[in-house]
């Protein structure tokens, strides 16, 4: 099933942008300067997207600073996208429900987990042992 985007006048005009030579030099330079993507390490391909840390759009067009500006993945940017939520500044949330879901994986899956599990704290509403954040 197929949803219909409802492109506002802002969305329409950074769609625009990022058909512009001034984004594609700017995202070709970047992508030559990051080569990986910044979640999961792995080389970028052709669908990797240039993330803009700040999501101000009046400061949507500001290429100036490259630190606003961060390569991922096609799924590792729609993660952080769900992870941002829209704005409701929930991302601590979600990520504390992942992170509980993927420590659970690892104690009935210690055969195949990567990593330690040495540096763990107690939740304090249910006494459940977890990864420090």
């Amino acid at each position: 099933m197929k949803f219909k985007r409802n492109h506002s006048k802002a969305q329409a005009a950074k769609t625009k942008f990022r058909r512009s030579s001034k984004w594609m030099k700017f995202r070709k330079y970047m992508k030559e300067k990051q080569k990986f993507c910044a979640v999961t390490g792995s080389k970028l391909g052709p669908t990797a997207n240039l993330h803009h840390i700040n999501l101000d759009e009046s400061e949507y067009e500001n290429i100036e600073c490259e630190k606003n500006f961060i390569f991922l993945s096609k799924t590792a940017h729609e993660v952080v996208h769900w992870l941002w939520g829209k704005g409701n500044n929930d991302w601590r949330g979600r990520l504390k429900a992942l992170w509980k879901i993927l420590y659970r994986m690892e104690q009935v899956n210690p055969r195949i987990s990567y990593g330690s599990t040495k540096n763990t704290t107690v939740e304090e509403d249910t006494g459940e042992v977890l990864p420090r954040l």
